[in-house]
C-alpha cells in the first residue's frame, strides 16, 4: 500500500440533446471525454475532499483492491486530518485532489465519503490537468458538486457511485453486494466483453422502478443529489438541463425542503427543458415522511411531457446503482431501465 501527502481534483458536465435523436446525433460535434477502464497494475488514489476519512475502512477496501492486482495510494495523515466537520482545511483538501489529478500514475480517484465540503473547493480544482489526462472520478452525495463541475469544465464522464468508506468496504456483505457489483461493472476493464458497446444498468431483482410518465428518451445522464444541484445553481458549475436525462436523489430531507428545491428548478425553467427524469432514493429524518415526499415528487412530475421513472435504486441506499454522469443513455420509463448507448470508459 502506497502513502503520499497530497490530492487531486475534478470537473463537470452537459449537452443539448433530442429525446428522439439517434445515438450518433446525440454525440454532437463536441464529444465528451471518457476515462480508461481500470486494469490490474493501475494506481487508484483515495482522497477526502469532503468529510473526514475513516482510515480503517479505507484500508479494508484497499487490501481487497491490492489482492486483485491494483496499487492503492492513500495520502499520508488522511485518517487524522480534521477541520471541524471537514476532512481538512480547504487548502489541504483542494491540494490533495489536485496532486492526484496531476499525477500521471493515478488512473482513478475514489473519494472516501461524502458529507460536506466540495462546494468550498470546486473553484480550486485543476480542470485543465484533468482534461489533459482524463481519469476515473467516483462518489455520490456531496460529490455531486464535483461531478457537476467536471461536466461543465471538462466534459468528462464521471461516476455517481458507492464510495470506499460508505459502501465498498463491505461489498462482500449481502447488504452492499449489489452496489459493489454495479460499481465494478462500470469502471473495471474485465467487466467488458470484446466488441461490446454499452449495457443496461442492472438493478436488484426486488427493486420496482415504476413509470410516473411513460415513454422513451435519450440524452446525457446528469444530476445526483438534489441539494447539491440547487446549491450550485446560479454558479458557473451549475447543471445545464437542456436535453439531458436528469436524475435526482436526496437523504434526510423534510418534504417541504424537497418541495422548495424542486420549486427552484421549476421556476428556473430546468424542468421544462429536460429530455427525461429519473427519481432515485428520497428519505427523511422523521418516520412516515417518505409518503409526503412521494406525494411532492408526484405533484411536480406527474404532468411532465417527458418520460419520468420513479423509485430507481440510486442514491443514499445500500442498493446504489453506479451511473455514468455525463454518459449517453436511453431511458425507457415503461420498462424501468437505463441503457448506456456507449461504454462510459475507454477499453485499451
Amino acid at each position: 500500500m502506497f502513502f503520499a501527502r497530497w490530492s487531486v481534483g475534478v470537473v463537470i458536465i452537459l449537452s443539448v440533446l433530442s429525446p428522439v435523436a439517434s445515438a450518433q446525433e446525440l454525440k454532437g460535434d463536441a464529444e465528451w471525454l471518457r476515462p480508461a477502464a481500470l486494469k490490474p497494475g493501475d494506481t487508484i488514489a483515495f482522497v477526502a475532499p469532503a468529510a473526514p476519512a475513516e482510515l480503517d475502512l479505507l484500508q479494508i477496501y484497499a487490501k481487497r483492491l491490492e489482492k486483485d492486482g491494483y496499487h492503492v495510494l492513500i495520502p499520508e495523515g488522511i485518517g487524522q486530518r480534521r477541520s471541524g466537520y471537514l476532512g481538512g482545511t480547504d487548502d489541504e483538501r483542494a491540494a490533495e485532489l489536485n496532486v492526484m489529478i496531476r499525477d500521471p500514475k493515478v488512473r482513478a480517484i475514489f473519494p472516501s465519503r461524502g458529507g460536506y465540503g466540495l462546494t468550498r473547493i470546486i473553484d480550486r480544482i485543476d480542470y485543465a490537468a484533468l482534461r489533459k489526462d482524463p481519469k476515473i472520478i467516483t462518489g455520490y452525495s456531496d460529490l455531486t458538486a464535483l461531478h457537476l463541475a467536471i461536466a461543465r469544465e471538462v466534459k468528462l464522464v464521471t461516476f455517481h457511485s458507492p464510495m470506499p468508506a460508505r459502501d465498498l468496504w463491505e461489498e462482500d456483505k449481502p447488504q452492499h453486494a449489489f452496489a459493489g457489483a454495479s460499481f465494478r461493472r462500470a469502471v473495471f476493464a474485465d467487466q467488458y466483453k470484446k466488441g461490446e458497446t454499452g449495457y443496461t444498468v442492472a438493478i436488484p431483482p426486488d427493486s420496482k422502478p415504476a413509470a410516473l410518465v411513460g415513454g422513451v428518451a435519450r440524452g446525457r445522464l446528469l444530476g445526483g443529489n438534489l441539494s447539491l444541484i440547487c446549491a450550485t445553481w446560479g454558479t458557473k458549475y451549475a447543471l445545464q438541463p437542456k436535453g439531458v436525462i436528469l436524475f435526482i436523489e436526496d437523504v434526510h430531507e423534510a418534504p417541504y425542503r424537497v418541495d422548495r428545491m424542486l420549486s427552484q428548478l421549476r421556476l428556473a425553467g430546468a424542468l421544462d427543458v429536460v429530455a427525461g427524469v429519473v427519481l432515485g432514493s428520497f428519505t427523511s429524518k422523521e418516520p412516515g415522511e417518505e409518503k409526503d415526499i412521494d406525494r411532492v415528487l408526484r405533484e411536480y412530475f406527474k404532468g411532465s411531457k417527458v418520460p419520468v421513472l420513479m423509485n430507481y435504486p440510486v442514491g443514499h441506499t445500500p442498493r446504489n446503482a453506479t451511473l455514468p454522469h455525463g454518459g449517453l443513455v436511453e431511458l425507457d420509463a415503461d420498462k424501468g431501465t437505463i441503457r448506456l448507448l456507449e461504454n462510459p470508459v475507454r477499453l485499451e
